[in-house]
């Protein structure tokens, strides 16, 4: 059971890389391929991806929490397991989308508080 849902991730990383390749015209069983393939794939990739949010919240939480509220400590955690893809499609699987298990993409700053207004309005 461990080996076959080791495999089925491997293949689900794998299968937009290998699709971007091929080129061809897009054909009825093809697209039925696609479109049977993709909610199977969910239903195992799915709850994985879930419980790895739920834990990266929580942990995030805490990382924030115990950094005294440090945002840029709890979205080090946040973004990589909470961010990402958490369903299967068939866009997917054809490469138009981009499949994105771990989100790694750069840390945003919070935007700076606006500066105070400087100007005086006399009556």
């Amino acid at each position: 059971m461990r080996r076959l849902l080791v495999g089925l991730l491997l293949l689900v990383i794998l299968i937009p890389r290998v699709s971007l390749a091929q080129q061809a015209a897009p054909t009825t069983g093809g697209e039925f391929a696609k479109g049977i393939a993709a909610p199977v794939l969910s239903l195992v990739y799915f709850p994985v991806k879930l419980v790895m949010g739920i834990t990266g919240a929580l942990l995030g939480g805490i990382s924030g929490w115990a950094t005294g509220g440090n945002e840029r400590a709890a979205e080090a955690v946040w973004r990589p397991t909470v961010g990402g893809s958490y369903f299967i499609t068939p866009e997917t699987l054809d490469g138009t989308k981009p499949f994105i298990p771990i989100d790694s993409g750069p840390y945003a700053q919070p935007a700076p508080a606006p500066a105070p207004s400087s100007t005086y309005l006399q009556p």
